[in-house]
């Protein structure tokens, strides 16, 4: 399974959280639950991160209206959750 299928699968069965610092971020952007949930699961993985110690990360990017949004995230190590680092919005 590819990771973009594994983050999908993740957010259709309710398995991530939001890190305080994506929550902050998202309100600053005026960007709304329903939106960041839909770039996760129509867009497409921008750039992959390596060399973090904990873990993969990855950044789904999509659009919401005019704007490019990038989400932020991570499976913990277990893979059991989706992890939301950062969202926000491409300049």
């Amino acid at each position: 399974m590819s990771a973009i299928e594994r983050i999908r699968k993740a957010v259709r069965q309710g398995r991530y959280v939001f890190t305080d610092y994506a929550k902050e971020e998202s309100e600053a952007d005026n960007l709304l639950l329903k939106d960041i949930i839909d770039v996760l699961l129509h867009g497409e993985i921008d750039s992959v991160y390596t060399d973090d110690p904990r873990g993969t990360r990855y950044v789904v990017r999509g659009d919401v209206g005019q704007s490019e949004v990038d989400v932020v995230c991570r499976f913990r190590p277990d893979g059991s959750l989706l992890i939301i680092i950062t969202v926000y919005i491409v300049d």
